[in-house]
């Protein structure tokens, strides 16, 4: 019976550390791409002109976020697309839909695929579009991150970003955006941070003493001084980026 009470406890203890992470229903397509030697101008004005126009809405897809690197990874731009889930994306009636859109805005289309140097796509499982509508509302900077775990930490890697973002939250900053890798590249997990601007990514809140590490462990960790030692020993690679939104 004690066994079974402690059980509980931990249970609840444990959903009351992340009971402010939204679940991960949705289903997104992010698309990372380096455009080929000045080309990259002319490719951020294709994929624009594609949302301006309409191509999204014809070929029945939602219009993505599109984040430009600032500093960090190699690629140029990131696109985080919603596609709910792979039986809605990949139904005969909606890719034939696509197809007739890309006939439609072939003019668009064909030099934009030309000015790519190299493209890679990942299927993810995140928040709902509108927790995330919510989220990048007013932001014009993107701070991501993307992790390869080690064989077998990839759940322990999610677990470690959702505590880290209740770690964040007690000690006055913004938690990040968790997103589950399901298919597509080596990167099994990425975390997007939104903010107003650049001062506000480096603002640090005045703590009182005992506070930090009060919050450290209150989410689960051995300190506040573990957090990133206990991250790194989960993953085999991170990726660091800043962006900036273009609308």
């Amino acid at each position: 019976m004690f066994r079974a009470l402690l059980t509980a406890f931990i249970l609840c203890c444990a959903f009351a550390v992340n009971a402010t992470e939204p679940p991960r229903d949705t289903l997104w397509l992010t698309t990372t791409m380096r455009a080929a030697p000045g080309e990259l101008k002319n490719l951020i004005a294709d994929l624009k002109n594609l949302k301006e126009q309409g191509y999204y809405a014809k070929a029945g897809r939602i219009a993505p976020l599109i984040m430009r690197h600032s500093q960090g990874d190699q690629w140029d731009l990131m696109l985080l697309e919603p596609i709910e889930s792979y039986s809605q994306f990949f139904a005969p009636s909606r890719l034939q839909q696509e197809a007739k859109a890309r006939e439609e805005f072939t003019a668009i289309l064909a030099p934009a695929d030309a000015r790519i140097a190299y493209r890679d796509e990942l299927f993810a499982f995140g928040p709902s579009i509108a927790v995330i509508d919510d989220y990048i509302r007013d932001a014009s900077l993107f701070h991501i991150e993307m992790f390869d775990a080690l064989p077998g930490m990839n759940e322990k890697l999610l677990e470690q970003r959702e505590m880290e973002n209740t770690y964040l939250e007690a000690t006055g900053r913004r938690g990040n955006l968790v997103f589950d890798g399901d298919l597509g590249t080596n990167v099994d997990s990425f975390t997007i941070g939104a903010y107003k601007n650049l001062a506000a990514f480096a603002a640090r809140p005045e703590l009182a003493d005992g506070a930090s590490l009060k919050a450290a462990k209150d989410a689960g960790f051995e300190d506040d001084n573990s957090i990133g030692f206990y991250l790194r020993s989960l993953i085999a690679a991170h990726h660091d980026t800043l962006a900036t939104g273009i609308k």
